[in-house]
């Protein structure tokens, strides 16, 4: 079988569908990722079809047309992103590649609609895979009224998914959570990439000392708060794992590189080895795999879900959350001597450890694609010849 996983081009999105689609190659599945090649390296051994701008394309492209900034605007600022820009920009691209690859079934991230775009086309299967928690019932109403009416303007119909792949455990969620199909658990895993080479720091003569790991996530790149972290966190005798995105140099700032080493962008799987404290910005991909590890975290919300993510996190007992970098050092102190928050923690990485594994999570979803693909035919649904891309017309352009 072919599967085609596609992803908006952030770490936090395309990172959580990698182990399902290892698993579909380690099954003996032709696997591809429907994405921007910026994403390349993360996406191999997997071979990648082209498609969509970048995220920095996506901004300028949104700047340009409408006056909302889509990393603070949760509902008209995520529509113009998700859905009016990675349409007008990547429609043909997700077409052309999707005709070449011909996809049996695609798995599409939370808020990616170049995946179901081209299933539509290719009359296929789609399911999502989240990351995130699902959106809200207004925003999920929002990106479906507009996907549906890009889609008309191409002749195609915004099919429904047959599956919504979760990687939050049970305990995380509220009966208020909107899932837009019948839901299927699977295990969150820190991501390691495959082939990287990273050096431990030794922090040398230090050994004994809690360590702390200090992570904004993949699209915070603000080195003012880090700094204001790091200021926060310097009165405790603990040592400090940095892993910023981009900015692994905080200029002219004073570090004292005995208690602090600057890792840069290494896979999480490796960060959180031996960590005792995760401080970070509260993203969907860091929260889940801390919790995944075991490691208790003081969460400093920063914009988007995070404020949410934090709040689950938090009722589940394994983090606290602070409103300013400056209450960070204080919060880790009491996280260190508070045996309650590392049980939340673990009870929450038992949690995890029984939900499915990747290989469980495809033999489910092959069943249920066995089944829509069989009520698709009956129908007459199933297109015998996929659709080909010169053949459906290009968008007239966003409507003003």
């Amino acid at each position: 079988m072919r599967i085609l996983f596609s992803s908006t081009p952030a770490f936090g999105h395309l990172l959580p569908m990698l182990p399902l689609a290892a698993a579909a190659r380690r099954a003996g599945h032709e696997t591809a990722v429907l994405t921007h090649p910026s994403m390349a390296a993360a996406a191999a051994p997997m071979r990648l079809l082209p498609a969509g701008p970048s995220l920095g394309e996506t901004l300028k492209d949104v700047g340009s047309r409408a006056e909302v900034d889509p990393l603070t605007d949760m509902t008209v600022g995520a529509v113009e992103f998700f859905v009016e820009s990675r349409l007008n920009l990547g429609a043909d691209d997700a077409l052309a590649a999707a005709h070449t690859f011909r996809p049996d079934l695609v798995v599409a991230d939370v808020v990616d609609y170049l995946g179901p775009f081209a299933a539509a086309a290719q009359g296929v299967a789609w399911a999502v895979h989240g990351g995130s928690l699902p959106p809200n019932e207004q925003l999920a109403l929002a990106l479906e009224q507009a996907a549906t009416a890009r889609f008309a303007q191409r002749g195609l119909a915004l099919t429904p998914p047959i599956a919504y792949i979760d990687p939050w455990p049970d305990s995380l969620l509220r009966d208020t959570d909107p899932y837009p199909a019948e839901r299927i658990a699977i295990r969150p895993e820190p991501h390691l990439q495959e082939g990287e080479r990273w050096i431990r720091p030794r922090f040398q003569g230090r050994q004994n000392r809690p360590l702390v790991l200090v992570t904004l996530g993949t699209l915070v790149d603000d080195p003012d708060t880090l700094a204001a972290i790091l200021g926060s966190l310097a009165r405790l005798d603990v040592n400090v794992l940095v892993a910023p995105h981009s900015a692994t140099d905080l200029g002219d700032r004073r570090i004292d590189h005995s208690r602090v080493h600057l890792a840069g962008f290494v896979s999480m799987g490796q960060l959180l080895d031996g960590v005792d404290v995760v401080v970070s910005a509260a993203g969907a991909g860091t929260v889940l795999a801390a919790l995944s590890a075991a490691r208790p975290m003081v969460l400093l919300p920063m914009g988007l879900d995070k404020p949410v993510n934090a709040e689950r996190a938090a009722a589940a007992g394994a983090a606290r959350i602070v409103e300013s970098p400056d209450e960070i050092g204080s919060a880790v102190e009491q996280v260190l001597s508070d045996p309650t928050i590392a049980a939340g923690a673990a009870s929450m990485a038992t949690e995890i450890a029984g939900m499915n594994s990747a290989y469980e999570v495809l033999e489910l979803l092959l069943r249920r694609h066995e089944h829509w693909t069989a009520g698709a035919r009956s129908l007459g649904l199933v297109r015998e010849e996929p659709a080909d891309a010169a053949g459906v017309t290009q968008f007239a352009g966003r409507d003003e």
